[in-house]
């Protein structure tokens, strides 16, 4: 079979309404970087061995074509960020009142199992190509590197929804029950178990063939976080120690710069979504739409440069939390002021140390807006960034997902809940080695509250991770602030009413 272009060589079926299939295009003709000046042929041909990598940067392109609102959906509910701007279902989920035909909860679930489906078809696509590629172990990489693909989004679901759909077979969808979020999570590790040895045992950034991508690490860290959702605490120690003993990764010496450009495939990402703008002013480009994460109001160096639309803030307690610790890399990272927030400072809190200012190092000047009143710094690239002739917000930025500090902090929070470890690092020293970073001083004989803490303050306003480690927690208390009650009914998302009209065993929720 061929098709003409290779923007539309891959077929997918897309889930629209309720898993319709639906045949639409899928990968982008430029992935990164390293393939910046691939020319790629327009025909598909099988015979061609050396293009077993093609379905491969398919399967990549979906993953890191994030929706902003599913990120931000995701992310919203916890008490280090609060919904701002004029999207009402954001607000109403941010304050725990859920509805099932709320869009953005529907274009969460859409966009999780087009990813999926969309991995199906590429590894389909990866078998077509194996005989002429003669290389069974490279062709077993590339499926496994889908296979963990396909694990972050059932993770994704199922910590959002409590459960989800596993799905064995495209044709077999209406016909497959609802697994609870203990089942995914079992499903997740296992699968992580499996596809590991196909994996190349290097950091992303040490790839030369797909520069960023998957690796044994990746897995590793998406089966601690399946492994931490059932309190497994022992398999979060036994998975974290695999990437801690590798010794290939490393905290950043930089933690403000490593969530700007620099950032990009830093020794302490396992993994990243990646995106580019080549290097060029005009023509082709493929950037996650960081608009939302903008404050809405600025005066930026590079005059012209995107302020953004203003619908994801830090939260006063989170800043009070910080002020309170004494933090100021990390905060100065996470948040970024403006006159009016540090007068609510000022009021709510009292003295506020002199260098909080409402300009940011580069010289970008966040004025007052409506819609908030702390700006999300991690996700705010500097105007004086942009390549020339480039506006959007996050222009050529890249989304970070999973860091080595995340799981040096989460190797020590299990190690305090009354586990072995198999290493001889201790819960002290992974907790000391994030605070250093930061500045702080060292803790002895951590808690397990105090691991929490430092996970507040080192990935607060981060893929949900604060309010995820809450709700596993059973921590109402820290959830029910600024007006908002959360009780633990209010954990997970309905699943969306567009999909239960389609799929009637979504209809009966699922037993977490």
């Amino acid at each position: 079979m061929k098709l003409n272009k290779i923007k539309i060589r891959y077929y997918l079926p897309v889930l629209l309404s309720g898993l319709l299939m639906l045949p639409v295009s899928s990968c982008t003709d430029k992935l990164n970087t390293p393939f910046e000046d691939e020319s790629f042929t327009s025909d598909v041909d099988y015979s061609k061995g050396q293009d077993l990598i093609l379905p491969l940067i398919g399967a990549y392109s979906k993953f890191y074509d994030q929706s902003w609102d599913g990120a931000i959906t995701y992310s919203l509910r916890g008490d280090d960020v609060d919904a701002a701007g004029d999207q009402a279902p954001m607000q109403e989920q941010d304050n725990y009142s859920y509805q099932a035909s709320h869009w953005n909860i529907d274009a969460l679930w859409q966009h999780q199992y087009d990813a999926i489906v969309n991995v199906f078809t590429e590894i389909d696509e990866i078998n077509k190509y194996r005989p002429a590629a003669n290389n069974d172990a490279l062709a077993d990489q590339y499926i496994a590197e889908c296979r963990v693909i396909r694990a972050w989004e059932y993770l994704t679901l199922a910590k959002t929804f409590g459960g989800c759909i596993i799905i064995d077979q495209l044709d077999n969808i209406q016909n497959t029950p609802v697994s609870n979020k203990q089942e995914v999570m079992q499903y997740i590790v296992d699968e992580m178990n499996e596809v590991i040895p196909d994996l190349p045992a290097v950091r992303p950034n040490e790839r030369t063939d797909v520069k960023g991508g998957i690796t044994q690490f990746t897995a590793y860290a998406i089966q601690a976080m399946a492994y931490q959702e059932m309190e497994n605490y022992q398999g979060v120690v036994d998975a974290t120690s695999a990437i801690i003993s590798s010794g290939k990764f490393s905290l950043s010496s930089d933690f403000y710069h490593l969530f700007k450009t620099a950032g990009k495939l830093n020794d302490e990402n396992i993994l990243e979504f990646q995106f580019s703008d080549f290097g060029q002013g005009q023509g082709s480009s493929f950037n996650h739409m960081f608009d939302p994460y903008g404050t809405g109001a600025w005066t930026p160096v590079v005059a012209g440069a995107g302020a953004g639309w203003g619908f994801y803030s830090p939260s006063l307690k989170y800043v009070e939390f910080m002020l309170d610790r004494g933090e100021t890399i990390r905060l100065e990272t996470s948040v970024v002021f403006t006159p009016d927030g540090i007068t609510q400072l000022q009021n709510d809190y009292g003295t506020v140390p002199s260098w909080i200012s409402n300009t940011n190092r580069e010289g970008d000047v966040f004025n007052n807006t409506p819609r908030m009143n702390f700006g999300s710094g991690k996700f705010i690239q500097p105007s004086t960034e942009l390549i020339p002739g480039r506006t959007n917000p996050g222009s050529n930025k890249n989304f970070i997902v999973i860091r080595y500090s995340e799981m040096l902090l989460m190797y020590a929070e299990a190690l305090t809940r009354g586990v072995s470890g198999n290493i001889s690092l201790t819960a002290d020293q992974a907790v000391n080695m994030v605070r250093k970073r930061a500045g702080l001083g060292d803790l002895s004989g951590v808690t397990t509250q105090q691991v929490l803490d430092e996970k507040f303050a080192e990935l607060a306003t981060e893929w949900g991770i604060r309010y995820f480690d809450m709700v596993r927690t059973n921590n109402t208390a820290e959830l029910s602030y600024g007006g908002r009650t959360f009780t633990m009914d209010k954990a997970y998302l309905p699943f969306p009413a567009a999909q239960v009209s389609t799929l009637p065993q979504l209809a009966d929720g699922v037993q977490n």
